[in-house]
C-alpha cells in the first residue's frame, strides 16, 4: 500500500494518464491494463496500486471521448 502522503496522488494519476493519452492514444488503456498484470504477477502491491489510479483516469478520459454521430453503444 502506498506510503501516507501529504498530497493526493490522484491529481499526479490524472497527469500520468493524460500524458500516456496524448503519446499512444488509446493504446494507452492496453498498456496500463498490462501494467496492471504485470504488477500483479510479480506480486508488486504498491506498483499495482499505482497502475490501478493511473488506469482508473484512462478509463474516465476514454470515456469521455466524443461518440461519432449514428454509433450505437450496447
Amino acid at each position: 500500500m502506498l506510503a501516507t502522503l501529504n498530497f493526493d496522488p490522484n491529481i499526479y494519476f490524472g497527469i500520468v494518464a493524460e500524458n500516456l493519452t496524448k503519446r499512444f492514444g488509446m493504446s494507452a488503456l492496453r498498456y496500463a491494463s498490462q501494467a496492471l498484470c504485470k504488477m500483479k504477477n510479480l506480486g508488486d502491491d504498491e506498483g499495482l496500486e499505482l497502475w490501478r489510479g493511473i488506469h482508473k483516469h484512462l478509463l474516465d478520459i476514454a470515456m469521455n471521448e466524443e461518440v461519432p454521430a449514428g454509433t450505437v453503444l450496447h
